[in-house]
């Protein structure tokens, strides 16, 4: 199967709070070098088990936004064993549009697992999270 075109700027195996982004390329009028910019938190402590805290698939349902954003500024690794993987906002084009689908290619990322590396951005966002973040949880 063929890679993901997304890249993490964070090191999911390092230790300590890394805030940074998955990068997803996208060529678009305004930018012909242009990506989307997913943010994403990594806090860990040492080993332990993984859990993936995951919001904003659909970008108009802001609670779960909300919350992660807030625990991805205030959670700190003295307070877990392990890691911590914070995605607060999946479909981040939906949730800068305020819309449930990404104004980018229409997809609804809900709709889109298992994903495909080589589909639309929507499902080159779902194949990501499929192969390469839930089994790190």
């Amino acid at each position: 199967m063929q890679d993901s075109a997304i890249s993490a700027t964070v090191d999911f195996h390092r230790d300590g709070v890394q805030h940074g982004f998955l990068k997803l390329p996208y060529s678009h009028d305004q930018s012909a070098w242009g990506n989307v910019m997913i943010p994403v938190t990594v806090i860990r402590n040492g080993e332990g088990p993984t859990a993936l805290l995951t919001g904003g698939n659909h970008g108009d349902e802001y609670e779960g936004i909300t919350a992660l954003l807030k625990l991805a500024n205030r959670l700190q690794p003295r307070d877990i064993s392990g890691r911590v993987i914070i995605v607060p906002m999946m479909n981040h084009p939906a949730v800068l549009n305020g819309t449930r689908t990404s104004p980018l290619d229409g997809g609804n990322l809900n709709r889109a697992f298992p994903g495909n590396p080589a589909g639309t951005l929507t499902e080159k966002i779902a194949d990501y999270f499929t192969r390469y973040l839930v089994p790190l949880a």
